[in-house]
Protein backbone atom coordinates (compact mmCIF):
# COMPACT_ATOMS: atom_id res chain seq x y z
CA UNK A 1 0.00 0.00 0.00
CA UNK A 2 1.05 3.59 -0.63
CA UNK A 3 0.47 4.59 2.98
CA UNK A 4 2.38 2.09 4.28
CA UNK A 5 5.55 2.95 1.77
CA UNK A 6 5.15 6.81 2.80
CA UNK A 7 5.41 5.54 6.52
CA UNK A 8 8.72 3.27 5.98
CA UNK A 9 9.85 6.32 4.51
CA UNK A 10 9.39 8.12 7.15
CA UNK A 11 10.45 6.10 9.64
CA UNK A 12 14.09 5.86 8.35
CA UNK A 13 13.97 9.47 6.33
CA UNK A 14 14.25 7.74 2.77
CA UNK A 15 14.77 10.51 0.10
CA UNK A 16 15.94 10.07 -3.08
CA UNK A 17 19.54 9.00 -2.23
CA UNK A 18 18.19 6.35 0.41
CA UNK A 19 15.86 4.63 -2.15
CA UNK A 20 18.38 5.01 -4.91
CA UNK A 21 20.56 2.97 -3.10
CA UNK A 22 18.20 0.34 -1.87
CA UNK A 23 17.48 -0.04 -5.45
CA UNK A 24 20.43 -0.73 -6.51
CA UNK A 25 20.97 -3.45 -3.27
CA UNK A 26 17.74 -4.85 -4.63
CA UNK A 27 19.37 -5.39 -8.38
CA UNK A 28 22.38 -7.10 -6.90
CA UNK A 29 20.29 -9.07 -4.55
CA UNK A 30 18.04 -10.39 -7.15
CA UNK A 31 20.93 -11.74 -9.06
CA UNK A 32 21.05 -8.51 -11.99
CA UNK A 33 24.23 -8.42 -13.16
CA UNK A 34 26.26 -5.12 -13.45
CA UNK A 35 29.37 -3.45 -15.30
CA UNK A 36 32.09 -1.75 -13.08
CA UNK A 37 35.44 -1.19 -14.68
CA UNK A 38 34.72 -2.59 -17.59
CA UNK A 39 34.24 -6.15 -16.17
CA UNK A 40 30.74 -8.22 -15.43
CA UNK A 41 29.85 -8.73 -11.61
CA UNK A 42 27.23 -10.98 -10.24
CA UNK A 43 26.05 -11.99 -7.09
CA UNK A 44 26.68 -15.94 -8.10
CA UNK A 45 30.01 -15.80 -9.33
CA UNK A 46 31.79 -12.32 -7.70
CA UNK A 47 32.41 -10.99 -3.99
CA UNK A 48 30.20 -8.19 -3.47
CA UNK A 49 31.56 -4.81 -4.63
CA UNK A 50 31.93 -1.62 -2.79
CA UNK A 51 28.30 0.42 -2.68
CA UNK A 52 29.77 3.24 -4.36
CA UNK A 53 30.86 0.79 -7.02
CA UNK A 54 27.24 -0.95 -7.14
CA UNK A 55 25.69 2.13 -7.11
CA UNK A 56 28.00 3.85 -10.10
CA UNK A 57 27.25 0.75 -12.38
CA UNK A 58 23.83 2.22 -12.88
CA UNK A 59 24.71 5.93 -12.42
CA UNK A 60 23.19 6.42 -9.09
CA UNK A 61 25.53 6.94 -6.36
CA UNK A 62 25.78 11.23 -5.88
CA UNK A 63 27.64 13.07 -3.60
CA UNK A 64 25.64 12.64 -1.07
CA UNK A 65 25.26 8.70 -0.94
CA UNK A 66 28.36 8.31 1.34
CA UNK A 67 26.39 10.22 3.68
CA UNK A 68 23.81 8.51 3.42
CA UNK A 69 25.07 4.94 3.48
CA UNK A 70 26.40 5.84 6.83
CA UNK A 71 23.11 7.01 8.03
CA UNK A 72 21.39 3.94 6.75
CA UNK A 73 24.46 1.70 8.77
CA UNK A 74 23.22 3.75 12.35
CA UNK A 75 19.20 3.71 11.23
CA UNK A 76 19.46 -0.48 10.85
CA UNK A 77 19.33 -0.69 7.32
CA UNK A 78 22.87 -2.49 6.83
CA UNK A 79 24.48 -4.49 9.73
CA UNK A 80 27.25 -2.81 11.83
CA UNK A 81 29.99 -4.64 13.38
CA UNK A 82 29.08 -1.87 16.27
CA UNK A 83 25.89 -3.89 16.58
CA UNK A 84 27.72 -7.63 16.86
CA UNK A 85 25.80 -7.82 13.54
CA UNK A 86 27.83 -10.53 11.38
CA UNK A 87 29.22 -8.47 8.39
CA UNK A 88 31.01 -11.01 6.74
CA UNK A 89 29.53 -12.81 3.54
CA UNK A 90 31.16 -15.36 1.20
CA UNK A 91 34.53 -15.15 3.77
CA UNK A 92 34.66 -11.45 2.82
CA UNK A 93 33.64 -7.97 4.65
CA UNK A 94 30.61 -6.14 3.01
CA UNK A 95 29.59 -2.34 4.40
CA UNK A 96 26.17 -2.84 3.14
CA UNK A 97 24.50 -6.39 4.13
CA UNK A 98 20.82 -5.35 4.15
CA UNK A 99 19.11 -6.39 7.72
CA UNK A 100 15.48 -8.46 7.72
CA UNK A 101 14.10 -4.18 8.34
CA UNK A 102 16.11 -3.09 4.94
CA UNK A 103 14.30 -6.30 3.21
CA UNK A 104 10.96 -5.53 4.19
CA UNK A 105 10.93 -1.89 3.39
CA UNK A 106 12.45 -2.92 -0.36
CA UNK A 107 9.54 -5.13 -0.26
CA UNK A 108 7.47 -2.27 0.24
CA UNK A 109 8.87 0.58 -2.08
CA UNK A 110 9.76 -1.87 -5.10
CA UNK A 111 7.08 -4.02 -5.10
CA UNK A 112 5.52 -2.63 -8.66
CA UNK A 113 8.83 -2.09 -9.97
CA UNK A 114 9.05 -6.09 -12.28
CA UNK A 115 12.40 -4.44 -13.80
CA UNK A 116 13.92 -5.74 -10.63
CA UNK A 117 12.31 -8.93 -9.86
CA UNK A 118 14.71 -11.71 -10.29
CA UNK A 119 14.94 -13.42 -13.61
CA UNK A 120 14.12 -17.04 -12.14
CA UNK A 121 10.79 -15.86 -10.19
CA UNK A 122 7.51 -17.31 -11.28
CA UNK A 123 3.89 -16.05 -10.38
CA UNK A 124 4.72 -19.46 -7.61
CA UNK A 125 7.08 -17.73 -5.19
CA UNK A 126 7.23 -15.27 -2.40
CA UNK A 127 6.03 -12.14 -3.04
CA UNK A 128 8.07 -9.65 -5.32
CA UNK A 129 10.12 -8.23 -5.23
CA UNK A 130 12.55 -10.39 -3.80
CA UNK A 131 10.83 -13.35 -3.91
CA UNK A 132 12.69 -14.12 -0.77
CA UNK A 133 12.39 -18.06 0.86
CA UNK A 134 10.79 -17.02 3.83
CA UNK A 135 13.05 -14.59 5.90
CA UNK A 136 15.84 -15.48 3.94
CA UNK A 137 19.07 -12.53 3.90
CA UNK A 138 21.55 -11.82 1.56
CA UNK A 139 24.40 -14.51 2.93
CA UNK A 140 21.63 -17.03 2.12
CA UNK A 141 21.01 -15.91 -0.94
CA UNK A 142 24.66 -15.41 -2.54
CA UNK A 143 25.08 -19.51 -1.35
CA UNK A 144 22.00 -20.19 -3.32
CA UNK A 145 23.05 -17.84 -6.63
CA UNK A 146 26.70 -18.80 -6.23
CA UNK A 147 25.69 -22.89 -6.48
CA UNK A 148 23.36 -21.99 -9.15
CA UNK A 149 26.32 -20.33 -11.48
CA UNK A 150 28.72 -22.85 -10.17
CA UNK A 151 27.16 -25.97 -11.28
CA UNK A 152 25.67 -24.67 -14.71
CA UNK A 153 29.53 -24.77 -15.45
CA UNK A 154 29.18 -28.71 -15.67
CA UNK A 155 28.69 -30.27 -18.73
CA UNK A 156 26.00 -32.45 -17.61
CA UNK A 157 23.92 -29.49 -16.42
CA UNK A 158 21.34 -27.93 -18.47
CA UNK A 159 19.52 -26.08 -16.04
CA UNK A 160 18.57 -24.79 -12.84
CA UNK A 161 15.60 -24.93 -10.84
CA UNK A 162 15.85 -22.21 -7.99
CA UNK A 163 13.64 -22.30 -4.77
CA UNK A 164 11.34 -25.12 -6.30
CA UNK A 165 7.69 -25.10 -5.20
CA UNK A 166 5.22 -27.42 -5.31
CA UNK A 167 4.29 -30.87 -3.42
CA UNK A 168 7.59 -31.47 -2.12
CA UNK A 169 7.79 -32.75 1.40
CA UNK A 170 11.31 -31.05 2.08
CA UNK A 171 11.82 -28.14 -0.08
CA UNK A 172 15.59 -27.84 -1.35
CA UNK A 173 17.33 -24.54 -2.33
CA UNK A 174 17.93 -25.44 -5.53
CA UNK A 175 17.77 -28.59 -8.19
CA UNK A 176 20.07 -28.90 -11.17
CA UNK A 177 19.02 -30.62 -14.29
CA UNK A 178 20.20 -32.40 -16.74
CA UNK A 179 18.57 -34.12 -20.28
CA UNK A 180 16.52 -36.37 -17.79
CA UNK A 181 13.16 -35.10 -16.43
CA UNK A 182 14.53 -35.91 -13.27
CA UNK A 183 16.90 -33.52 -11.35
CA UNK A 184 20.49 -34.46 -11.20
CA UNK A 185 21.19 -33.36 -7.39
CA UNK A 186 19.29 -31.14 -5.19
CA UNK A 187 21.48 -28.27 -3.54
CA UNK A 188 20.63 -27.30 0.17
CA UNK A 189 21.96 -23.75 1.45
CA UNK A 190 23.07 -23.55 5.17
CA UNK A 191 24.15 -20.59 7.32
CA UNK A 192 24.69 -20.30 10.71
CA UNK A 193 21.88 -20.41 12.05
CA UNK A 194 20.79 -22.58 15.09
CA UNK A 195 17.46 -24.25 13.86
CA UNK A 196 18.64 -27.70 13.77
CA UNK A 197 15.68 -29.12 13.22
CA UNK A 198 15.31 -28.45 10.07
CA UNK A 199 18.85 -30.02 9.35
CA UNK A 200 17.83 -33.15 11.09
CA UNK A 201 13.90 -32.79 9.23
CA UNK A 202 15.87 -32.15 5.64
CA UNK A 203 18.71 -34.36 5.94
CA UNK A 204 16.13 -37.63 6.94
CA UNK A 205 13.76 -36.82 3.62
CA UNK A 206 16.67 -37.09 1.66
CA UNK A 207 18.81 -39.99 3.11
CA UNK A 208 17.04 -42.89 1.28
CA UNK A 209 18.90 -44.55 -1.30
CA UNK A 210 16.42 -43.43 -3.68
CA UNK A 211 16.52 -39.27 -2.72
CA UNK A 212 19.17 -39.05 -4.88
CA UNK A 213 22.25 -36.77 -4.29
CA UNK A 214 22.39 -33.73 -2.21
CA UNK A 215 24.77 -31.30 -2.06
CA UNK A 216 25.13 -29.50 1.02
CA UNK A 217 26.76 -25.76 1.05
CA UNK A 218 28.06 -24.35 3.87
CA UNK A 219 28.90 -20.50 5.00
CA UNK A 220 32.13 -21.45 6.30
CA UNK A 221 34.18 -24.63 7.49
CA UNK A 222 32.67 -24.10 10.92
CA UNK A 223 29.10 -24.22 9.40
CA UNK A 224 30.30 -27.60 7.92
CA UNK A 225 31.93 -29.39 10.53
CA UNK A 226 28.93 -27.99 13.16
CA UNK A 227 25.96 -29.60 10.56
CA UNK A 228 28.29 -33.09 10.22
CA UNK A 229 28.91 -33.30 13.96
CA UNK A 230 25.68 -32.48 15.35
CA UNK A 231 23.84 -35.52 12.77
CA UNK A 232 26.67 -38.48 14.38
CA UNK A 233 26.10 -36.29 17.64
CA UNK A 234 22.36 -36.96 17.94
CA UNK A 235 22.40 -40.78 15.76
CA UNK A 236 21.35 -39.60 12.19
CA UNK A 237 24.37 -41.35 11.17
CA UNK A 238 27.76 -42.96 11.28
CA UNK A 239 30.83 -41.79 10.36
CA UNK A 240 34.25 -43.60 9.68
CA UNK A 241 36.20 -42.35 12.59
CA UNK A 242 33.08 -40.40 14.35
CA UNK A 243 32.91 -36.80 14.73
CA UNK A 244 35.37 -33.82 13.27
CA UNK A 245 37.40 -33.34 16.01
CA UNK A 246 40.09 -30.14 16.64
CA UNK A 247 39.69 -27.22 14.93
CA UNK A 248 36.60 -26.41 12.45
CA UNK A 249 39.06 -24.05 10.38
CA UNK A 250 41.43 -27.16 10.03
CA UNK A 251 38.60 -29.50 8.11
CA UNK A 252 38.82 -28.49 4.08
CA UNK A 253 35.44 -29.70 2.56
CA UNK A 254 37.89 -32.14 0.57
CA UNK A 255 38.92 -33.90 3.95
CA UNK A 256 35.12 -33.72 4.89
CA UNK A 257 34.16 -35.13 1.80
CA UNK A 258 36.51 -38.29 1.57
CA UNK A 259 35.26 -39.06 5.45
CA UNK A 260 32.01 -39.31 3.95
CA UNK A 261 32.66 -41.51 0.79
CA UNK A 262 34.63 -43.59 3.15
CA UNK A 263 31.82 -43.96 5.46
CA UNK A 264 28.97 -44.43 2.52
CA UNK A 265 31.90 -47.36 0.85
CA UNK A 266 32.18 -49.18 4.20
CA UNK A 267 29.94 -50.82 6.76
CA UNK A 268 28.59 -47.23 8.76
CA UNK A 269 24.89 -46.52 9.47
CA UNK A 270 25.47 -44.25 6.50
CA UNK A 271 24.00 -44.46 3.11
CA UNK A 272 23.20 -41.39 1.58
CA UNK A 273 24.88 -39.66 -1.24
CA UNK A 274 25.78 -36.22 -0.28
CA UNK A 275 28.44 -33.88 -1.21
CA UNK A 276 29.34 -30.73 0.60
CA UNK A 277 31.10 -26.74 -0.39
CA UNK A 278 31.75 -23.66 1.17
CA UNK A 279 30.65 -20.76 -0.45
CA UNK A 280 34.04 -19.16 -0.38
CA UNK A 281 35.23 -21.99 -1.97
CA UNK A 282 32.88 -22.72 -4.25
CA UNK A 283 33.06 -18.71 -5.82
CA UNK A 284 36.74 -19.19 -6.24
CA UNK A 285 36.83 -22.58 -8.36
CA UNK A 286 37.41 -22.67 -11.28
CA UNK A 287 35.93 -24.70 -13.90
CA UNK A 288 38.51 -27.79 -13.49
CA UNK A 289 37.92 -27.76 -9.61
CA UNK A 290 34.65 -28.03 -10.34
CA UNK A 291 34.30 -31.27 -12.55
CA UNK A 292 36.87 -32.41 -10.07
CA UNK A 293 34.65 -32.11 -6.91
CA UNK A 294 31.70 -32.97 -8.83
CA UNK A 295 32.93 -36.47 -9.66
CA UNK A 296 31.90 -37.64 -6.20
CA UNK A 297 28.14 -37.35 -7.79
CA UNK A 298 29.35 -38.75 -11.26
CA UNK A 299 28.56 -35.49 -12.38
CA UNK A 300 30.77 -34.05 -15.53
Amino acid sequence: MASDTGRLADKYSLGTTEKQILFSVTGWFNAYSVDIQGRTHHIGRDPEPTLRELCSSIELWSPQSERAHQAMIEAGLFKSPKRDEKVYIAGRRCKWLPTEDCLTVIENLFKNHDDVYPPWATTEHSRPPTFRDGPELMSHRKGVMVAGESLKRLNDVTHNDYYPQGNLPQRPDLRIYGPDPEPIARVEVLTNHGNTGTWENKFTAWQSTDAGPTIWLFENRRGMVRFWNHLVRHGFIQLDNGMFGGEAQNWSSTRVNDRLERSRDGHHAYSSVDLCWTMPGMLAADRIDLHEWAKALNIK
